[in-house]
């Protein structure tokens, strides 16, 4: 099944996010292209509407720093010679076949691959759990203290639904910020000094060209890599913002009901999908706000599919 995309909404994507920031791009389509599989990961077709050809990490077994897609490895070195010191890494992903989970790194860049099952630094590291690390001309854990809650948000429960979610981390020399479903989950603010800083990733990022999507965890820590499926992995030298991560959300539509332009007869039936393609309910009251794909069914059989935003709970 092949991606399909509404003009008007990858006019916005294409608009709004300059074509001269994307450092790698992969929608599977075409398979891995430039990156190569380590381990028992394979391109798999996904059974939800609008995704087509994902890569399913770990899809024969989970196992410790060895199973994961790995990157060209000129990113960040892309990154640092292009003078922008901002940098976005997102992807959708789907928990799929993943066990043990929590601790789980699901992408992950170093200066070379794991000798003796240990990984040391240069480091940078995004953990299922939603929170990041990074040992790289510099370095921080991104504690609870810079946290502009002064708490970090530590969960993986955002994946137990088994559906696809749109995972955004964005960096800039000061600010961390991650997003699920373009919902800020966690926000940091770096002082800039050794133990509160990522501006290395844009002064020392070359040093980065081991570069994982999928696993290989950090240290010595024994945690699997995940059995997770990925679409769209998209690694920006720019921040994105909540309006950019909104409009690459809305442009994956429901493609696997037929739609018909002009419905006619009395409408029986509805019922509501998100914008992944997954059932969200038959009542509109009901719902919260957000984008949706409304599937309504015609007396005279004719079945139309409309994309509808609400803007307010009713």
């Amino acid at each position: 099944m092949k991606k399909i995309y509404s003009f008007a909404i990858a006019l916005l994507v294409t608009c709004s996010m300059n074509a001269q920031t994307l450092l790698y791009s992969n929608n599977f389509e075409s398979g891995v292209g430039t990156s190569t599989i380590v381990g028992n990961g394979q391109i798999e077709v996904s059974q939800t509407p609008g995704f087509g050809s994902v890569f399913h990490n770990a899809a024969g077994g989970q196992g410790v720093r060895s199973n994961y897609l790995l990157l060209p490895t000129d990113i960040f070195a892309n990154l640092q010679t292009s003078g922008v010191k901002e940098l976005s890494i997102a992807f959708w992903v789907n928990k799929s076949t993943a066990v043990d989970n929590f601790w789980t790194p699901m992408f992950s860049a170093y200066g070379a691959a794991p000798a003796g099952g240990i990984n040391t630094w240069p480091m940078m590291i995004l953990q299922s759990r939603l929170v990041a690390q990074v040992n790289c001309s510099g370095w921080t854990d991104l504690v609870d203290a810079d946290n502009v809650n002064a708490l970090n948000f530590v969960s993986t429960t955002w994946l137990d639904d088994a559906a696809w979610h749109y995972y955004a981390a964005t960096f800039t020399e000061t600010a961390v910020k991650i997003y699920v479903d373009g919902i800020l989950q966690n926000a940091w603010t770096l002082n800039g000094t050794d133990g509160h800083t990522v501006a290395g990733l844009f002064t020392g990022g070359s040093g980065l060209t081991y570069i994982c999507l999928g696993g290989n965890q950090a240290w010595n820590w024994n945690d699997p890599d995940p059995g997770y499926m990925y679409d769209d992995l998209s690694i920006y030298s720019s921040a994105l913002t909540p309006e950019q991560i909104t409009a690459t959300m809305d442009a994956k539509v429901v493609t696997d009901i037929k739609t018909i332009s002009n419905g006619n007869g009395e409408p029986v039936s509805e019922e509501f999908f998100s914008v992944t393609g997954t059932k969200v309910g038959y009542e509109y009251t009901k719902l919260p706000k957000g984008i949706y794909i409304k599937k309504a069914i015609y007396s005279n059989g004719v079945i139309l599919n409309t994309k509808i935003e609400k803007v307010a709970a009713q």
